[in-house]
């Protein structure tokens, strides 16, 4: 009987249990979501009203863009070295920062028809074959191959968002248009805010949407807490941001609904596809984040995962 009776009492906790030990494990996580969360939202805080003034600020935005281009390379050499490879990082650096720069050849002593892309490029291939001649470390292909890599990756992406802005300056200068320069400066500015603020709505969207509702994964392999959900409330949240953007925002008169449109498309798909790329390399390199630099961020690299596919592809939709 007492057999019987201990026998019933353990079904009875198993089954009232599991969804105790569910909350207990809930109520040990939530301080450490919390936690993160208020550090994201502190960083954001603070960060958001200081990258929106420097957006109307050309040279500003060009000092921190190298900035952001330096700290970002960097922090991808370090995932390259957790793998065992051997990166030529200050002459890497350098030449991410020259790739930022020739998208301000506008703003360069230069004639306005010089292309300095093709000459860096040159210039730092050839520089970066000789350094590995001189170091004599085995797998020079390799090594040069991470190396451009990372410089083409980083310097290629934050010089397209530079380039995005310096694009309405190009235009009026080619199509002699008499415009303001200070009207210029806004309609750059405002597009350029527009663009960041719909990735950072569609990373919001897809990162509480996923959490909340997501069930199917997208690429498991890759990222495994990122979902079909996630996705689709970014994409939607992207094309939202460019539609309301564009009906609110004065600077954006000139943009049309089917731009709107394409835009928030392009963000909300290939910006995504970026975050993926990004957590492929941390996975690869066995790391969760690639810096603790921002607090409940993960690092730069991290920050700018969706704007380095995001920024190029926009400037290439404007020309």
């Amino acid at each position: 009987m007492r057999a019987e009776t201990r026998s019933v009492s353990l079904k009875r906790d198993w089954r009232w249990n599991t969804p105790f030990r569910t909350l207990t494990l809930w109520t040990n996580i939530y301080p450490i979501i919390m936690s993160n969360l208020a550090k994201r939202v502190l960083v954001a805080i603070i960060a958001i009203p200081i990258i929106i003034y420097i957006a109307f600020k050309p040279y500003s935005l060009l000092g921190l863009t190298i900035i952001v281009a330096l700290l970002a390379v960097h922090e991808f050499y370090g995932l390259l070295k957790a793998k065992g490879f051997v990166p030529q990082v200050t002459l890497g650096m350098i030449l991410t920062a020259c790739t930022v720069l020739t998208f301000a050849h506008f703003r360069l002593p230069v004639k306005p028809t010089t292309e300095l892309l093709p000459f860096v490029l040159m210039i730092g291939v050839i520089a970066v074959l000789i350094a590995e001649l001189v170091k004599g470390y085995p797998n020079p292909s390799v090594q040069v191959s991470v190396t451009l890599a990372g410089a083409l990756y980083v310097g290629m992406g934050l010089g397209g968002l530079y380039g995005v802005h310096e694009y309405f300056y190009i235009r009026a200068a080619e199509n002699s248009l008499l415009i303001d320069p200070k009207l210029i400066t806004i309609q750059a500015g405002y597009f350029l805010v527009a663009m960041l603020a719909s990735i950072w709505m569609c990373d919001s969207a897809a990162y509480f949407v996923g959490r909340s509702i997501g069930r199917h994964k997208i690429a498991e392999r890759v990222s495994p807490n990122k979902t079909w959900e996630g996705g689709i409330a970014g994409l939607v949240a992207a094309v939202a941001a460019w539609i309301i953007a564009r009906a609110y925002i004065g600077g954006l008169e000139e943009v049309s609904l089917s731009s709107a449109i394409t835009m928030g498309l392009l963000v909300g798909t290939m910006g995504q596809v970026g975050d993926f790329a990004k957590s492929m390399f941390k996975r690869d390199a066995g790391v969760k984040d690639s810096s603790t630099l921002i607090p409940g961020h993960g690092g730069v690299l991290v920050r700018i995962d969706s704007i380095l596919f995001v920024a190029p592809l926009t400037y290439m939709y404007l020309q």
